[in-house]
């Protein structure tokens, strides 16, 4: 289970000059767990990849949307993750070949740990 989600895309300097407001902060999802960072981008080259990997685990492009809503919402939220790729030069295809391994895994987490 995630612990933390964190934006690695959103420019909240250049936005609170304009604003005023700060956007993105990081959310704690109150569990133990690997920190998982969001954002808009694909992530299929090993430079970016090692970059993120200095403040994040594991990275997606919809955790932090999602427990940005949850949050707001006061809804309590629980975000597992099953890694697809590697994020690197080889991520689009790694991520085709395994994408339905993947959901039977989180199948099998889901069965075990929700419908029990």
């Amino acid at each position: 289970m995630i612990s933390r989600v964190t934006q690695h895309d959103l420019d909240d300097v250049s936005l609170f000059a304009l604003t005023g407001l700060h956007f993105g902060a990081p959310i704690e999802l109150g569990v133990s767990g690997p920190t998982l960072t969001t954002g808009d981008a694909f992530i299929s080259d090993s430079a970016t990849r090692d970059q993120l990997a200095q403040q994040a685990d594991l990275v997606d492009m919809e955790a932090y949307a999602i427990a940005h809503a949850a949050a707001v919402a006061g809804i309590p939220l629980t975000i597992v993750k099953q890694v697809s790729d590697q994020a690197g030069e080889t991520a689009g295809k790694s991520w085709s070949d395994s994408v339905n391994e993947c959901a039977e895994q989180l199948g099998v987490w889901v069965r075990a740990n929700v419908l029990k």
